[in-house]
């Protein structure tokens, strides 16, 4: 009887275990199925606490526009307006379409707006807080970071810099960034008008990304250039810690700055060389054309290529508009055809090499936008781009062993860098 007593209350714990630990399951896989959303933020705001509605920019709005119908008065409409055209939001129109978000209270049936959130591009936006009696107006920024990367690639017959750039980056404004960045490193030394196929060139730089998304250069730390069978580097480097002097200079340790830049614009082709006998468009005869044309997009900035005075900022009809400037005893620069100077350009005005003086027009005697860009040798108009220049200072002997040191590995790194081979995507390229 005592076994049978005992057996019974073995069997009695195994069943209410086993229906406890059933509990415990359903329990638990009744825990599991309660899935918390996670809250929904864009541009730092928690969108579930509020109403949204998302709209575009159409053809001819204003601000005014924007804000229609949220129950706000013209006047907190104009002041809004005032407050983001001022110079630390920096928005003075709004653009056709541009998507942006409306935060209304949830609470209020007459759709009251709290928050406008205008983006000015991917990272940059623009917050319009309705919350309080003072309207505010600011600019913010998403969180972005920062990444070294290295690029690489090759001129092919009629293709350029920007071409080579495009086939891997994919984006126009990132392409003109490096493109821009590669050419300024090696500006005094290699004439990108001249680049012939099998150039090749290697860069290690810095990438801006947000939200995953890659969107800015942000510099270019090193590079290295093939251009004709010679090579170039460019290392940039801080030479005085205390003043904070940062510079490129090649291999050996000596700056790539150089007198003169290779051309007074950035973005161009050149449409006609230096020569005694060219047929003029215009003119309609033979004529020697004593400088060399860059053809670029009207507006297009154009630079001082050295360090200089203006000695004239005017206007003939041949000419256009045009400045000149006086570098020194030798050397001097004319600039014909702009559309306009530069503010602050006039007679008597100190300039740096690389300032923008003008902007690429057709004025004066001129069948397209260009820059005529004309260069004095001791008095004689000669072809800028068969000068010789002096080659820059090299570095002090007390950093330059320092500077050795600090490039060997990095030299090493673009050294091993393979080419990006080009990949003819079509039949032809339009340059």
């Amino acid at each position: 009887m005592r076994n049978l007593f005992n057996f019974s209350i073995v069997v009695l714990a195994i069943f209410m275990a086993a229906c406890g630990s059933k509990k415990n399951t359903e329990s638990e896989e009744a825990v599991e199925e309660i899935v918390i959303p996670e809250p929904v933020i864009e541009y730092g705001f928690n969108l579930d606490s509020f109403v949204v509605e998302r709209d575009t920019v159409q053809p001819g709005w204003t601000m005014s526009h924007m804000f229609q119908g949220y129950g706000l008065t013209q006047y907190q409409i104009n002041i809004a307006a005032e407050m983001a055209a001022d110079s630390s939001v920096g928005l003075r129109y709004i653009k056709e379409g541009k998507d942006y978000l409306m935060l209304c209270d949830r609470e209020d049936t007459a759709k009251k707006l709290l928050y406008c959130i205008y983006p000015k591009s991917i990272v940059e936006y623009v917050v319009f807080d309705f919350t309080t009696d003072s309207i505010i107006v600011e600019k913010r920024e998403k969180e972005w970071s920062i990444e070294e990367k290295m690029i690489s690639g090759e001129i092919i017959k009629n293709s350029n810099l920007t071409f080579a750039l495009d086939q891997q980056l994919k984006d126009i404004n990132m392409t003109g960034e490096m493109a821009e960045h590669i050419a300024g490193v090696f500006a005094w030394t290699i004439d990108f008008f001249r680049l012939h196929p099998g150039d090749e060139f290697k860069a290690i730089y810095t990438e801006k990304s947000v939200e995953g998304k890659p969107f800015s250069v942000g510099e270019i730390k090193y590079a290295w250039f093939r251009h004709q069978g010679l090579e170039y580097y460019g290392f940039k480097y801080v030479v005085n810690a205390d003043s904070n002097k940062v510079g490129f200079f090649d291999e050996k340790g000596k700056e790539m700055k150089r007198p003169f830049l290779m051309a007074p614009v950035k973005y161009s082709r050149i449409s006609s060389g230096f020569t005694m006998k060219r047929f003029h468009p215009v003119q309609k005869r033979w004529k020697s054309h004593l400088g060399t044309d860059y053809a670029a997009p009207h507006g297009t900035p154009i630079m001082a290529t050295a360090d200089g005075t203006v000695i004239a900022a005017s206007y003939t009809g041949g000419n256009g508009n045009y400045v000149k400037i006086y570098h020194d005893e030798v050397y001097s620069t004319q600039y014909l055809h702009m559309s306009g100077f530069a503010p602050g350009i006039k007679k008597g005005v100190r300039v740096r090499q690389g300032q923008v003086i003008g902007y690429v027009g057709s004025t004066g005697l001129a069948t397209g936008p260009h820059v005529c860009y004309r260069f004095w040798k001791n008095g004689k108009q000669v072809n800028h781009r068969a000068e010789k220049f002096p080659p820059s200072v090299p570095m002090p002997d007390s950093i330059l062993p320092k500077y050795l040191e600090f490039i060997e590995p990095i030299k090493a790194r673009l050294d091993s860098l393979p080419i990006t081979p080009y990949v003819v995507e079509s039949d032809s390229i339009n340059v």
